[in-house]
């Protein structure tokens, strides 16, 4: 007990905003949480741990929950596992794995280090791979020693996987699919799958299918296409 007073000595102990102590402890609890606390009166305020650390929660009275700005990063070892976790949990008590709205889960794809969830308080926990290839997969987009092209696509990513930006991840794309003269066609092919992805997610399939036909008017061979596609989650 001694032990456990010293290493909490001086512990920060960051409270996130909830509308609802009972409906925010019980969407944690959905994902494998623990409750460990809940008090109701005189104000309400919750706990909730996993794996020995914990989430704390205070509700705010009148808050929107569109406008909460709370949020925090939790390190896992396995990033990819955890998110399949959580998207199952979320289809076998919503029905679907939301995307979009409150409560909601970023999409993660194959090679992505992190993702984000949004509780049903609007509070916005970022979970992340507790490992050297999080910052490598950021910084990529830093590496002058890159095509326009290359570091096109690496900005997308940045922006898509880390920002949430997917707008902006394709607006990146297209400038630079403009300009492909001196790009190989590997990486043009890259770009065409990434964009074609993005297309889908903001419903502008018009874009969608036009990528598509550039994509086929690339001459790589149909298996450098397929393990791009793997690669990006892309479904062609």
């Amino acid at each position: 007990m001694e032990n456990l007073k010293r290493q909490r000595d001086w512990m920060p102990i960051p409270t996130l905003s909830c509308i609802a102590i009972e409906e925010t402890l019980s969407f944690w609890e959905m994902l494998g949480y623990k409750i460990t606390y809940k008090m109701t009166h005189p104000y309400q305020y919750g706990v909730v741990e996993r794996n020995g650390y914990e989430l704390h929660f205070a509700r705010v009275k009148g808050m929107d929950v569109t406008n909460n700005d709370d949020g925090c990063l939790v390190m896992v070892s396995d990033a990819r596992k955890t998110y399949k976790e959580f998207a199952q949990k979320l289809k076998e008590n919503l029905g679907r794995v939301p995307h979009s709205g409150i409560p909601r889960i970023s999409r993660m794809k194959p090679e992505a280090t992190r993702f984000t969830l949004m509780d049903v308080s609007g509070n916005c926990v970022i979970f992340i791979l507790d490992d050297e290839k999080d910052n490598e997969v950021y910084e990529k987009a830093d590496d002058i020693n890159q095509t326009p092209l290359q570091k096109s696509i690496a900005t997308g990513i940045r922006f898509r996987d880390f920002k949430e930006d997917e707008k902006a991840a394709a607006e990146t794309l297209d400038i630079a699919l403009q300009k492909v003269e001196n790009e190989t066609l590997r990486d043009i092919a890259e770009a065409l799958l990434i964009r074609m992805d993005l297309a889908n997610v903001l419903n502008d399939f018009p874009r969608e299918e036009e990528c598509r036909i550039h994509l086929s008017q690339v001459d790589l061979p149909d298996e450098e296409k397929e393990q791009l596609a793997k690669k990006h989650g892309v479904k062609r």
